[in-house]
């Protein structure tokens, strides 16, 4: 079982381990730029200059996913803005008109799709990932080194790791968008559970089966790229974080 859905197991795993380390980066970032500055704002506005490349990503994907479904939106707005009583921050924002469920949820979680999109771009074209992975295959541990060493002769190495980093940062659906999409989820769950007593467990056709393990493949290949790289950015915030405190305990 676990040898047919292998690449939907990855996915959700991956994501887990994504949603786990977004939420510590964006802690550690937040508290060295509070000890850097001791100003909110401005600590928000480092912040926000950091992921910028993936907030614009994050706004462009719900517009143009709003564009292609024609429900009307607006142009992106771009900046850090605290909202209401509980002065919850938000880095952008669009204005989406009223749509049926499916569509809002759509419209929803469109920034994991660009951004994984992105980062796949990013990973094949420009540091070349699928030559990494047949490296990997074929050499083992030396392929990885002899890979890795390939991707940091590429232009630009460090901007475009940079850019990942940002991206996927940037990506996860905000509260805010996951709102219209737990109803459709819940839905969906529960239509899969009275199929499933009414019916027995179905046979799922060969065709569905390759095509969502396709999508579960591609999306588990985007966030392992990312938790790759978060994981160099995770030791350099922590060194310099770790020095930051030691200094102001001094």
């Amino acid at each position: 079982m676990f040898g047919t859905w292998t690449p939907l197991v990855a996915l959700v795993v991956t994501l887990l381990a994504l949603l786990w380390v977004k939420r510590w980066i964006t802690n550690m970032m937040q508290e060295l730029s509070m000890r850097w500055v001791n100003d909110p704002d401005v600590a928000l506005m480092l912040y926000f200059v950091v992921v910028l490349p993936g907030v614009v990503v994050h706004e462009l994907s719900h517009w143009l996913m709003a564009k292609l479904l024609r429900v009307r939106v607006s142009w992106p707005k771009i900046g850090p803005v605290r909202k209401g009583r509980s002065r919850r921050v938000s880095l952008g924002s669009v204005r989406v008109a009223n749509a049926d469920p499916v569509r809002t949820s759509l419209i929803g979680v469109a920034p994991l799709l660009g951004g994984s999109a992105v980062i796949l771009l990013i990973g094949n074209l420009v540091l070349g990932v699928g030559e990494l992975a047949t490296a990997v295959a074929g050499k083992g541990a030396a392929g990885v080194l002899e890979g890795l060493g390939q991707a940091m002769r590429v232009p630009d190495f460090w901007l475009w790791l940079y850019l990942i980093f940002a991206v996927s940062n940037a990506m996860l659906p905000s509260p805010s968008d996951m709102v219209p999409v737990r109803p459709v989820l819940i839905f969906l769950a529960g239509v899969v559970v009275v199929v499933m007593i009414i019916a027995g467990i179905p046979a799922i056709p060969a065709d569905v089966a390759q095509a969502v393990n396709n999508t579960a493949g591609y999306l588990a290949t985007a966030f392992g790229l990312t938790l790759a790289v978060d994981l160099v950015f995770i030791i350099v915030i922590g060194v310099l974080l770790g020095i930051t405190r030691w200094w102001q305990g001094r």
